[in-house]
């Protein structure tokens, strides 16, 4: 998570140092699950996405470095790699906690893996149709069920992005054999982004390096022609 890691991820030119989509990016915990702190270079408001275990006190010391005011916390979905440091994160920074509904349930601190989880409540529904506004920037909420009931992806058409949690990565898609998966229902998801989202999209994934929607269009249309997942 270092200034020239924003610049690259960014796509912002090398002298421009105050304006366009400003992104840092670290993977945390034994999921090395990506957390995402995001801004406009232009208002200190910031939007940090998925802190998973240990992200907490290294995404607020990056915010404090540029100045910026946590304005809200927002989970991709709510398996314990993407929710583990939520409430530490929103004690240090006072934010609210947005997340789909229908994942909701999985704040309340149970897991599978021993690990003391501290509950959390979400003050804000990420549900489809309502928009994320961090600065100038603008996310639609898309509900992409399939990973979990209530997985969504956060779309910034203006700027070409795509934070898809475990939704697509960089040459597969997110696991549909746990608690809250689902074949057609992730399959409709995939089929979904093929149809709806242009090629250029950056796509930055829950877990692994980025990619775009016109790399991983080949086998989702195979997806979307079939109905049914396919191994990429």
């Amino acid at each position: 998570m270092t200034d020239e890691a924003v610049v690259a991820r960014a796509g912002v030119p090398a002298d421009d140092t105050t304006h366009g989509v400003r992104i840092e990016v670290g993977a945390f915990g034994p999921w090395e699950t990506n957390a995402y702190l995001v801004w406009d270079g232009r208002s200190p408001e910031a939007l940090i996405v998925d802190p998973g275990m240990g992200a907490a006190q290294p995404l607020m010391e990056r915010a404090e470095s540029h100045r910026l005011r946590l304005h809200l916390v927002a989970n991709s979905h709510g398996h314990i790699d993407h929710i583990f440091d939520d409430a530490p994160l929103i004690e240090a920074s006072r934010a609210p906690l947005a997340i789909h509904p229908d994942d909701a349930y999985r704040l309340d601190g149970r897991n599978n893996y021993g690990f003391e989880l501290q509950p959390v409540v979400a003050s804000r529904d990420l549900t489809e149709g309502e928009q994320v506004r961090i600065g100038d920037l603008v996310f639609d909420v898309l509900h992409m069920p399939g990973h979990t009931e209530g997985s969504v992806c956060l779309y910034e058409e203006r700027h070409g992005l795509l934070l898809s949690g475990d939704v697509l990565f960089a040459g597969s898609y997110g696991r549909t054999d746990l608690p809250g998966g689902d074949d057609e229902r992730m399959a409709a998801s995939l089929a979904r982004l093929a149809r709806e989202i242009p090629g250029p999209v950056r796509v930055l994934p829950g877990h692994g390096a980025e990619t775009t929607i016109e790399r991983e269009l080949p086998w989702l249309r195979r997806v979307a022609e079939t109905g049914r997942l396919l191994i990429p």
